[in-house]
């Protein structure tokens, strides 16, 4: 499956075959350009200590200067996980759903936006409010170190293939900008599609 239904469920080391194997993705993967590590994070697994977690297929870069970002104005109560250490997990809330950025450089993060699944529960992670459900990820999970966490990010264990991006979407900010990625034809990849718009080769 995705993801355990609640904190009791979650076991406490990896069990299952198919879970990843080996050590997360480390904090020099995040500390570096947002927009590299969009990219980079395609075709990686996320998944919680003991659970097969799913892989990552759609991406957006919230960088420096951007109308779009949380933490354009600086650190607030909300997005202060924003500014913690690269691979600092930062979840918000909005419109009654939640939304999962990875955080690569201070007040820079790349949103999660949609994910394939690994094992057979094949829940809908299309989109970022369904990706936080299929993950289980709450605000409670907000500023997780997924370096050394319990959700970590692990590397690609096979290729993905053509990288598309395109303009953002959700936004009402520098949406025009082209700094969502996709890996292209995947059908976990959230609507629209980036490719539907004939975006370039990332």
């Amino acid at each position: 499956m995705i993801a355990a239904t609640s904190s009791e469920a979650r076991p406490a080391a990896v069990t299952d075959r198919s879970a990843p194997r080996g050590p997360a993705l480390p904090r020099s993967f995040y500390d570096r350009p947002t927009v590299e590590v969009a990219r980079a994070l395609l075709g990686c697994r996320i998944a919680r200590a003991g659970t097969e977690g799913a892989r990552i297929v759609e991406t957006e870069a919230y960088v420096a200067r951007d109308a779009a970002n949380h933490a354009s104005r600086g650190p607030t109560e909300r997005n202060r996980s924003m500014f913690g250490a690269p691979g600092t997990l930062y979840v918000y809330r909005i419109h009654q759903v939640h939304c999962a950025n990875a955080v690569t450089r201070p007040g820079q993060a790349v949103l999660l936006r949609a994910l394939e699944p690994v094992g057979p529960d094949h829940r809908d992670a299309r989109g970022p409010g369904r990706l936080c459900r299929a993950l289980d990820l709450t605000r409670a999970d907000d500023g997780l170190d997924l370096v050394l966490g319990p959700v970590r990010i692990y590397p690609r264990d096979r290729p993905v293939g053509r990288i598309v991006r395109g303009p953002r979407v959700g936004i009402r900010r520098a949406a025009e900008r082209p700094l969502r990625f996709a890996i292209a034809g995947s059908p976990y990849v959230s609507s629209p599609r980036p490719w539907g718009r004939r975006g370039p080769s990332a």
